[in-house]
């Protein structure tokens, strides 16, 4: 241990440095490590118009000095190429012919305030304009901060030049035809871009469309034609060009009416069925949908005799008296310009008029009404027989009136023995109704009721019956054991 305390400090450990400013040095390290150029990746501008390359130095420290600017052209015809260069000592130098001084600047105004009296200025913001954009000014644009004691950062930009388009539709009138032809074109113009049209329509057409250059190099005009197969139902119908570009919030929308010139379409109308003899006021009428306007109108018929009553006026015939020569079918035939077209009405002539709705209708409920008085008549009467024969059954020897008794309802019942007819009475007490009569007064209302509703008995069985000293009746033609 003597040996070891012996030795110099230096042979025991290795030499420290101090912690702090160790530290500070990492600290520094990192910092500088930071320090970056901010560009945006890629810049538009409309042709003609000002457009701003943004360029930034980040962060700001103090201990950071710029010692130039410089912006480069990479993708130059001629190689990369200089466009313009800041010195904080000397300011602002555009040495390029193209863009040139007269179109370049550096947005920072103080950094020019004080070049060329040896005052040395901050550079952070290197940002740089360009004035009267060309489609020639597209390209790759590279920002580069030199500085001390990081050495050079830099940032590129993509420059895009856009041109917005000028757009307008049309129709194209045409004449109906079976072949597909151009019936609506839509044209936008100079566009940068090439603009993209598209077509809304109900019908079943397709989009041809042709590109030409624009009136400034370097744009483009596009025309797109909607063409279908003209027929007459095409022809006032709403079609609408859509314009889609990058330089528009939204699609522009251009509505278009389609034109398109055919023969006439006629129809007849007028003619209800109900043409007699002796009729009056008739009339029948020719419907033409057709363009341009009809030019001329006739009317015939196919027999090739034409009613003297009938008088033709433009589109309409009028009827002043119906006749038996009106059976026949009527022609109507309509010109114009493009062509010519027809239509034709079968007219039969009735003897008599023929019954309207109006009339038929009381007709068919008086009838129904009268239908079901009857039913009901009939279903009455049914009901009240069946009822009568019920109880008649129930009078009847052995119908079981009462249930109880099972005997008639005649005070006696004729019994046929040996000796001749005998009588038996009764010994059970008569019942009285509710309201204070026996039996046999109110069996007797009823018979007279019933015989009220029924036919009178023949007057033969009527003199059949004899009556007896006992009050029986007996037949005079029955047989007696």
């Amino acid at each position: 241990m003597a040996r070891d305390a012996a030795l110099p400090p230096s042979r025991l450990s290795p030499p420290k440095l101090p912690l702090l400013p160790l530290l500070l040095l990492l600290l520094r390290e990192a910092g500088a490590q930071d320090v970056r150029v901010r560009a945006a990746a890629e810049v538009r501008g409309h042709l003609g118009a000002t457009v701003e390359l943004p360029c930034h130095l980040l962060p700001p420290a103090p201990e950071i000095r710029v010692s130039q600017v410089t912006w480069l052209r990479l993708d130059a015809p001629e190689g990369n190429q200089n466009v313009a260069i800041f010195h904080p000592l000397y300011g602002p130098s555009f040495p390029s012919p193209k863009p040139g001084k007269e179109r370049l600047s550096f947005v920072n105004a103080g950094q020019s305030t004080g070049a060329g009296q040896g005052t040395e200025l901050e550079v952070r913001d290197a940002t740089l304009a360009l004035r009267g954009l060309t489609v020639e000014d597209e390209g790759n644009y590279t920002c580069e901060f030199a500085t001390f004691p990081r050495g050079t950062s830099r940032g590129v930009t993509w420059l895009r030049v856009i041109a917005q388009p000028q757009n307008h539709a049309e129709t194209q009138e045409v004449t109906l035809s079976l072949d597909p032809v151009p019936v609506a074109r839509c044209v936008s113009t100079g566009g940068r871009p090439p603009a993209r049209v598209s077509w809304l329509s109900p019908l079943d057409g397709e989009a041809r469309e042709s590109q030409v250059s624009g009136p400034l190099p370097g744009t483009v005009t596009v025309t797109s034609r909607f063409t279908l197969v003209p027929l007459g139902q095409a022809d006032g119908v709403k079609v609408t060009c859509k314009v889609e570009h990058e330089s528009f919030e939204e699609p522009v929308l251009l509505p278009v009416t389609l034109s398109v010139r055919y023969p006439p379409e006629v129809s007849i109308s007028g003619y209800d069925d109900n043409w007699y003899v002796g009729r009056s006021e008739a009339s029948l009428n020719c419907d033409v949908r057709s363009k341009p306007e009809p030019t001329g109108y006739d009317w015939s018929t196919t027999s090739g005799v034409f009613p003297a009553s009938a008088v033709a006026q433009g589109p309409k015939l009028i009827v002043h008296s119906v006749d038996r020569l009106f059976n026949t079918t009527f022609i109507c035939t309509v010109t114009n310009a493009v062509g010519t077209g027809h239509a034709e009405q079968v007219v039969l002539v009735r003897d008599t008029p023929r019954a309207s709705p109006r009339d038929v209708g009381p007709m068919v409920w008086g009838a129904g009404g009268g239908i079901l008085l009857v039913l009901l008549l009939l279903a009455g009467g049914s009901l009240a027989f069946i009822l009568l024969r019920v109880r008649r059954r129930r009078k009847s020897p052995g119908g079981g009136g009462d249930g109880s008794r099972g005997g008639s309802y005649d005070p006696k019942t004729q019994v046929f023995g040996n000796g001749g007819p005998d009588f038996w009475t009764p010994t059970a007490p008569v019942s009285l109704s509710p309201e204070g009569k026996d039996e046999e007064d109110e069996e007797e209302e009823e018979d007279k009721a019933e015989k009220g509703l029924m036919l009178p008995p023949a007057p033969a069985l009527e003199d059949d019956m004899e009556s007896q000293l006992d009050g029986s009746l007996i037949s005079r033609r029955a047989v007696y054991v």
